[in-house]
């Protein structure tokens, strides 16, 4: 009871008297915290947004056959006709935009009469022949569209009208499928795939199935295990997002620094205060703890201040972040910003750490100093 009344009168009393320090000490804090957490939030809902592309009707496939400028169609009559258990599945990839929106959904093309797509479909087998032909579509679970209703998709700069044929399993997410060779007239692909997905017996390893499909590939290609992209785009949406997290950090450094500096100051001010306290029987222990009491008090202000600050400034990084991702990465629509406990609790502990961290050395100081020192006007 002692020592907290101790602190409150040690140091609540200096900060009363100068509220503009303990306000820009606090706000420090916060705008470094806030900085932090909106970068971290604009990330996780970038990164989340990786699921809704391309990759998400990947299948079961063991291999994938790319190539740099696309893959003539002929590669995949190529392997049909090699004599072994293959399955073959070609593949068109790119993106669709709902218009008005900025939604942006993959859109691909897979051979639905050899290769019926797999998932909880409203449409019986008969309905393949007409979404060959016509202008039909099978549509992700989020779309909640259903057998026979209409809907419009951008496809490059122009609109385009389709009849939802069927819905997706809920697992292939928000995407797009249409036959083989409407994608290849919409996307002017003049007979290029993007991708050939094949899955393999196990009669093999897996290092002899790539050595026989690229020997009866075309120059160029490629034959990788299935979902070595995705690794690939993974490890480095995750490098960038560790680059964001690592510029954020020089706010919280800035923020240090001031607190530093700021508390320095204040034990060069209340050297005789220290040296009273000291000479009444205030142990070393007691300073360390006042001053480091007084940075986590900041610590804790500056944290709760900078939650709130951060998931409005979440907002504004949202949309930088996902224009860089879209640009560089993969076209895709960010999922909704999601401030979690365990988000809102790592971004306090880092507020009251960093304040603690910093704190400590002019704490010690103070701690340091003895009670004849202290109350010596000359070494001031």
């Amino acid at each position: 009871m002692d020592a907290f009344l101790f602190f409150f009168r040690f140091m609540l009393r200096p900060l009363r008297r100068d509220p503009l320090r303990a306000a820009l000490m606090a706000l420090a804090i916060a705008l470094g915290v806030a900085v932090v957490l909106a970068i971290e939030l604009a990330g996780q809902a970038a990164a989340g947004s990786f699921h809704s592309s391309v990759e998400t009707l990947t299948g079961d496939a063991d291999l994938e056959v790319s190539a740099p400028g696309g893959i003539p169609a002929s590669a995949a009559g190529d392997l049909l006709r090699l004599p072994y258990s293959l399955d073959v599945r070609p593949r068109i990839e790119d993106y669709a935009e709902l218009p008005g929106t900025s939604r942006v959904v993959p859109f691909i093309g897979v051979d639905m009469v050899a290769n019926a797509v797999g998932g909880d479909s409203q449409a019986d087998a008969s309905d393949l022949d007409d979404l060959a032909i016509g202008h039909g579509i099978w549509l992700g679970v989020p779309f909640h569209k259903k057998l026979g209703d209409r809907v419009e998709l951008l496809i490059g700069d122009r609109a385009v009208d389709f009849t939802v044929q069927g819905t997706l399993a809920a697992r292939n997410g928000d995407v797009a499928v249409v036959d083989l060779s409407l994608a290849d007239a919409l996307l002017h692909r003049q007979g290029r795939l993007d991708r050939i997905l094949v899955r393999i017996p196990a009669t093999r390893a897996i290092g002899e199935w790539q050595s026989i499909l690229r020997s009866n590939l075309p120059a160029g290609a490629a034959v990788e295990p299935q979902g070595a992209r995705t690794r690939e785009n993974r490890k480095m949406l995750e490098a960038f997002r560790w680059n964001l997290r690592v510029l954020s950090y020089i706010a919280l450094v800035v923020g240090a620094f001031l607190i530093y500096n700021t508390i320095s100051v204040s034990v060069v001010r209340r050297r005789a205060e220290i040296g009273i306290l000291r000479a009444l029987g205030a142990t070393r222990s007691t300073v360390l703890a006042a001053f480091l009491g007084e940075a986590g008090l900041f610590g804790l202000t500056g944290g709760l201040l900078g939650i709130a600050l951060g998931r409005v400034m979440a907002e504004g990084a949202l949309r930088l972040v996902a224009a860089t991702v879209d640009s560089l990465y993969v076209s895709s629509t960010p999922a909704p910003i999601a401030l979690t406990p365990p988000t809102a609790i790592l971004a306090l502990v880092t507020g009251i750490g960093v304040t603690l961290v910093s704190g400590l050395a002019p704490a010690r100081e103070a701690a340091l100093v003895s009670p004849v020192e202290a109350m010596s006007r000359g070494r001031v």
